[in-house]
């Protein structure tokens, strides 16, 4: 029994110790990433800010795309998490009001962290090779970012059970109302709203309740999709 005993904490200290190494190289690599790019950032690079080695790293991840994710995936659950936060904190009842609440608390996360969002638009929108999505953090990712738009959809749904939105599709509802947030921050984070003299809260404010208002406007009949 004792023998079992310290195998097992000999064990819970090795695993420590390689969780610890793991989040070592990947602030490193956070904070590499956010400084320079995903272009302009090398796995040597990394590994010098962390003080280990390049043979260290690859014990824990598989290339620089592998860690980058990881950090992708970080910013992705900060995200939901922040939304949630700030709809459980509002205590109103009204899905429109939520929905007004999602936008808004958005626009916050990216004030605060611009880095993430950063890594979330390279992601999306150039480098070919940030697509792949068969490996196990691709599919985390993909299923983090759907939980986003559940919860999104989820309000929307609600929306339609108490007859504020006479609409169908809940889905396609959150899934456009993301759209216009993404395509307005991604407008915003490359300077092109300056260009368009528009302000940034109020340009995302105007254009949620635009949408909000067509959903209220829809002829189709509920059924919460």
């Amino acid at each position: 029994m004792e023998n079992q005993s310290n195998s097992s904490f000999k064990r819970a200290r090795t695993e420590q110790a390689r969780e610890q190494r793991r989040n070592v190289i990947l602030d490193a690599a956070r904070s590499t990433f956010f400084e320079k790019g995903y272009q302009n950032t090398t796995i040597k690079e990394i590994t010098d800010r962390a003080g280990l080695s390049i043979g260290t790293f690859y014990l824990y991840f598989e290339d620089k795309v592998d860690v980058y994710k990881c950090v992708l995936l970080e910013g992705i659950v900060l995200l939901e998490n922040h939304l949630r936060q700030a709809v459980s904190e509002s205590g109103v009842d009204s899905s429109t009001e939520k929905l007004r609440i999602v936008a808004r608390a958005y626009l916050e996360f990216y004030r605060q962290n611009p880095e993430y969002f950063d890594i979330i638009a390279v992601l999306n929108l150039t480098e070919e090779e940030l697509r792949e999505n068969r490996s196990r953090i691709s599919r985390e990712i993909d299923r983090k970012a759907r939980d986003v738009l559940k919860f999104v959809q989820a309000v929307v749904r609600e929306g339609i059970l108490r007859r504020e939105f006479p609409i169908s599709d809940s889905g396609a509802a959150a899934t456009g109302l993301w759209a216009i947030l993404d395509g307005i921050l991604v407008l915003f984070h490359r300077r092109n709203l300056t260009l368009l003299k528009q302000d940034l809260d109020k340009l995302a404010a105007n254009s949620i309740d635009y949408f909000i208002e067509g959903m209220k406007a829809s002829p189709n009949q509920p059924q919460a999709s």
